[in-house]
C-alpha cells in the first residue's frame, strides 16, 4: 500500500526529476562503499584515531567552505554544470584515496570529496525543488531519501561482507581487499556523470540574491540548529564502526548488518512520513522525532548487549535521520530560487564546520572513554531541538 501510495506520487515527478531522484538511489549505493570501510581502510594503511580525526575534519571543513561557495558558483555556471563539476573533483578524489600513495596525496583526496560534498549536496536539493510542485515538494524529498537510503543499505551489507570474501576466496591481505572494496565506490561516479549530462538545467531568472535582514534572518534560524546537530553528529557518527568493534568485540560482517537494518527500516519509513507531515505538522515532526533520538543516545553507553546495543542505535539512526528531507523541503518553503543553494548550502555549512570540530572532539574523547561522546552528542541534539522549535513552532502547519 505504502509503495503503491509512492509509486503514483513518483508518476506526477517530470522526466529530469525522476533522474535526480534515480541518481541519487545509485550514488547512495556506491557511495557507502567509501564511508562504511573507510575507517578500517585507513587502520588497515597504518593510521591512528588521531590521524583518522585529522583526514575527517579535512574533508568536512572543505566541504563546509564549499557549502558557503555552492550558491555563488551555481548562480555563475548553474545547477548542472555545478553538479558537474563536484562529481569530476570527487571522482580524482576518490582516486587519490584509494591509491593512498602518501599521507599527503590521502589527504589531498579527502580534500577534493570534501569539495565535491560542498558543492553537489546544495545544488541537488535546489534543482530538486525547482523540478517538482510545490505541492510535491514533501514527497519529492521524501522517495529521495527513501530510495537512498535502501541503496546506501545495500551498499553497507556489500562493504561488510566482500572483505572477508576476497581475503578468504583469493588469499590477498586484509589491506588490499580493502582498497579493492573502496575502489567499487568509482562506480558511484561513472554512474553520475552520465546522468547528470542528460538532465536539463532550471534557469535562475535572477542571478544575484538580493541580501536583506529578513533573508539573513532566515539563514541564521534554519543555520543554528544544524550547527549544533553537526557539533554532536561529528562527535560520535565517524566513530561508530569502531565502537561496535571495541565494545562488544563482534565482527565487520555484523557491524555492517546493524547499519544495513537501520537504512532499510529508515528508507521504508520515509514513504509515510509526508502523511505524518500532513497529519501534525512538519515542526511537530521534526522536533518530536530529533527529541526521541537524542534520549535514545544519552542512555546508549549503558548498554552491555550488542543486540540491544544494535537494536537502540538503529531506532536512534531512524529517528534523527529520517526527519531531514522533511526539514530540507520545510526550508526550502521559505526561499526564492535564486536563493535556494545559497541559503541551503550556508546552513550546511553551519553543520559541516561544527561536524569537523565534532570529529577532533570524538577522536579526543573516545581516547578517553567509550561514554563521554554519547552523552555530549545526546545533549547537544536536545539544545538544537529546542533551538528549532523556539524558531518555527508558529509555523507548523497541517
Amino acid at each position: 500500500m505504502i509503495l503503491s501510495l509512492t509509486m503514483l506520487k513518483f508518476e506526477e515527478f517530470n522526466r529530469d526529476a525522476k533522474i535526480l531522484i534515480a541518481l541519487n538511489a545509485i550514488g547512495q549505493l556506491f557511495l557507502q562503499f567509501s564511508f562504511f570501510i573507510m575507517p578500517f581502510y585507513l587502520r588497515a594503511l597504518g593510521y591512528s584515531m588521531a590521524d583518522m580525526g585529522a583526514f575527517f575534519s579535512l574533508r568536512t571543513f572543505v566541504g563546509g567552505v564549499f557549502f558557503l561557495l555552492a550558491g555563488q558558483i551555481s548562480l555563475k555556471i548553474g545547477y548542472k554544470k555545478s553538479l558537474l563539476l563536484g562529481a569530476l573533483l570527487g571522482f580524482l578524489g576518490r582516486i587519490l584515496q584509494v591509491m593512498a600513495f602518501n599521507y599527503y596525496l590521502l589527504a589531498f583526496g579527502f580534500f577534493l570529496v570534501g569539495v565535491n560534498m560542498g558543492i553537489r549536496q546544495p545544488n541537488f536539493s535546489a534543482l530538486l525543488s525547482e523540478e517538482v510542485e510545490d505541492r510535491l515538494r514533501h514527497h519529492a524529498f521524501s522517495i529521495s531519501f527513501g530510495l537512498g537510503t535502501m541503496f546506501n543499505a545495500l551498499g553497507v551489507l556489500l562493504a561488510g561482507f566482500m572483505p572477508n570474501f576476497l581475503e578468504t576466496t583469493f588469499g590477498i591481505t586484509n589491506q588490499l581487499a580493502y582498497r579493492l572494496v573502496l575502489a567499487f565506490s568509482f562506480l558511484q561516479f561513472i554512474f553520475t556523470i552520465p546522468a547528470l549530462l542528460i538532465i536539463k538545467d532550471v534557469p535562475v531568472e535572477n542571478p544575484k540574491i538580493r541580501w536583506r535582514r529578513e533573508l539573513i534572518i532566515k539563514i541564521l534560524k534554519f543555520s543554528i540548529p544544524s550547527a549544533i546537530i553537526g557539533l554532536g553528529a561529528g562527535i560520535t557518527i565517524p566513530y561508530m564502526q569502531l565502537y561496535f568493534d571495541m565494545r562488544f568485540g563482534v565482527t565487520l560482517a555484523k557491524i555492517s548488518g546493524v547499519f544495513f537494518a537501520q537504512q532499510i527500516v529508515m528508507g521504508l519509513g520515509s514513504f509515510v512520513l509526508p502523511k505524518l507531515v500532513e497529519r501534525i505538522g512538519a515542526v511537530k515532526t521534526i522536533t518530536l522525532f530529533q527529541t526521541s533520538a537524542a534520549l535514545l543516545f544519552a542512555i546508549f553507553p549503558s548498554i552491555e548487549i550488542f543486540l540491544i546495543a544494535a537494536g537502540v542505535y538503529i531506532v536512534r539512526s531512524i529517528l534523527m535521520n529520517i526527519v531531514w528531507p522533511i526539514n530540507d523541503s520545510f526550508m526550502l518553503g521559505f526561499f526564492s530560487t535564486e536563493e535556494k543553494a545559497t541559503a541551503v548550502g550556508i546552513r550546511r555549512a553551519f553543520s559541516t564546520f561544527m561536524r569537523g570540530f565534532g570529529n577532533y572532539i570524538g577522536g579526543f574523547l573516545f581516547g578517553i572513554s567509550l561514554s563521554y561522546p554519547f552523552y555530549a552528542t545526546a545533549m547537544l541534539y536536545t539544545i538544537a531541538t529546542l533551538t528549532f522549535w523556539f524558531f518555527f513552532a508558529k509555523y507548523n502547519k497541517v
